[in-house]
């Protein structure tokens, strides 16, 4: 899904901890202000946390939540850093992007921002990016597909945007609408699962 096109340095894949997952973040609701404002960018020079823990703490939350890509924002941390789930993995810190291909696609996009609702999102098929590793090294990629899709949904966090400023407040509506029968036919299915529990 992806193509590299320049890697100054041999591997900017992220590897994580081999320790047992530990929650200490959990996601921010869909209303918080830290993600309807612009993320600061990470400073190598005077780093406002430790940046190999941040990578690793973003994709453990990831994988925990079970997403496609995170948002250091999502989590309450005000940064430019983000990770995306794929083969391999990448954290990016400062991202940018350097250009986009003339062709877009339609698809269905979700966040794990807001549960439930999903939206059909037209965005570039090919993007080229900038963005440094947690070292602080610079790395260059062009990528394609899902794996585009999830960098341009992942960067707009950065600006303090989200999915549902790409779509008609008609569209909007009408998937809110689905969200809500999506929400109340779960809680029903828990409600009545928690009675068949306690009947037991």
């Amino acid at each position: 899904m992806s193509e590299e096109i320049k890697d100054p340095a041999a591997n900017h894949a992220w590897q994580p901890h081999q320790e047992a997952f530990k929650k200490k973040y959990n996601l921010v609701p869909s209303d918080s202000v830290v993600l309807r404002s612009e993320a600061e960018e990470f400073n190598f020079k005077d780093p406002q946390v430790d940046s190999y823990q941040l990578a690793n703490d973003l994709a453990s939350h990831m994988k925990h939540f079970n997403g496609v890509g995170l948002a250091a924002p999502q989590l309450g941390l005000p940064y430019k850093v983000f990770c995306m789930n794929g083969d391999p993995l990448f954290v990016c810190f400062n991202p940018v992007i350097t250009g986009t291909s003339s062709d877009e696609v339609m698809m269905d996009e979700g966040c794990l921002s807001f549960p439930g609702l999903y939206l059909k999102v037209k965005r570039p098929s090919t993007i080229r990016v900038r963005f440094k590793d947690y070292n602080g090294d610079n790395v260059i990629k062009k990528f394609g597909g899902m794996t585009a899709r999830v960098f341009q949904h992942e960067y707009e966090h950065m600006q303090g945007l989200v999915f549902t400023d790409q779509v008609s407040d008609f569209a909007l509506r009408r998937a809110v609408d689905k969200q809500t029968k999506l929400l109340n036919k779960v809680r029903k299915q828990l409600k009545r699962a928690n009675k068949q529990i306690k009947t037991r």
